[in-house]
Formats: structure tokens, C-alpha cells, sequence
């Protein structure tokens, strides 16, 4: 049994996406300490874990992050995760960040459809573009911009219903 199954299940969802962000090439190494703090916290304990949490979170680079995370996740039984998946991690994270109002919507849905052509084209992504011109082509003086954000929030319902699926199908979540 991975160390990783008995966690909280955000807890569990932040290890998900930050072995997705390896292999998406969007580590961000401050996360990486605190999801590690947390894990502490929760009662995970490995050595490479204990040493991932005691780095600072505003100094350690991208490139001293990697191989540890990669240690704790090996630590900690998490298999790297499938390449057609890992995209689709980052996608629902995004989402459920722009619904839960911890991003905002423009920027979320900016990210997003970075991860389109990863996501294989998605149609749930592509969506996004519409209200995501209107945002970028409209002057601010012009736009109605909570009309926008919240069509940009309904959209990410879709692509967290999208990732679902797939994530599921692929063996990632349980359905």
C-alpha cells in the first residue's frame, strides 16, 4: 500500500498534481516545500520528505527541487504517472482552482489552454478560447467582466467533468 492512500484526500490530490507538474515540466519548488510540511504534518515521514520540508520555500530552485520530489515521490510508492495523463491532472486542478475562486478565471483560463494541445485538443478546453478572446480583445473599459468570468468558470465545470472521465479511464482517480 503506497504511504500516500491513507491521506487526506487534498493532501492526496496535491501529491496527484505534483507528480503531474514533473512530467509537465511545471514544478513549482515553493509548493513542493509546503505540500511536503503538510505531509509531515499528516503523519508521512521519509528522508528525503524531512529534507524537501526543511528547504525554503523562496530559495530553493527548480533545479535542486526536481530530483528531490522525484526521491519522495519514489518514497513515498507513487508511480510516475502515465504522460497522457499527467496533463489532464493540471487541467482539473486549474479548473477546480477558477471555481473555487482561489484564480482568477482569465488566468486560469490562460493556462488551460496552454494545456490544450497536451490534453489532445480537447473540446472542453477549446471552449475556453471564445470567452478568453473576448477577455484579451475587449477593452476593460468595454467588457463585462464578471459575465465573462463566470462563463469562464461554467466551462471549467466541463473540464473538471472532462478529467474525470479521463483520469478515471486511465486508472489515475477512482470513478
Amino acid at each position: 500500500m503506497e504511504l500516500v492512500d491513507n491521506l487526506p484526500d487534498g493532501v492526496r490530490e496535491r501529491v496527484l498534481r505534483l507528480n503531474a507538474d514533473l512530467l509537465v515540466d511545471l514544478l513549482r519548488p515553493d509548493e513542493a516545500v509546503w505540500l511536503a510540511c503538510d505531509l509531515l504534518v499528516a503523519g508521512v515521514e521519509t528522508p528525503t520528505l524531512l529534507e524537501l520540508a526543511g528547504e525554503s520555500p523562496t530559495r530553493l530552485t527548480s533545479a535542486d527541487a526536481v530530483p528531490l520530489v522525484r526521491q519522495v515521490l519514489a518514497e513515498l510508492g507513487v508511480e510516475p504517472i502515465d504522460a497522457s495523463q499527467a496533463p489532464w491532472v493540471v487541467a482539473r486542478d486549474i479548473a477546480r482552482q477558477m471555481i473555487a475562486g482561489s484564480l482568477l478565471p482569465e488566468d486560469g483560463a490562460r493556462s488551460l489552454w496552454g494545456l490544450w494541445w497536451s490534453c489532445d485538443t480537447a473540446q472542453e478546453i477549446g471552449l475556453m478560447l471564445q470567452p478568453l478572446e473576448a477577455w484579451d480583445e475587449t477593452l476593460p473599459a468595454h467588457r463585462d467582466d464578471e459575465t465573462i468570468r463566470a462563463e469562464m468558470r461554467d466551462l471549467a465545470e466541463g473540464i473538471v467533468h472532462a478529467a474525470n472521465l479521463r483520469l478515471a479511464t486511465g486508472g489515475v482517480i477512482e470513478s
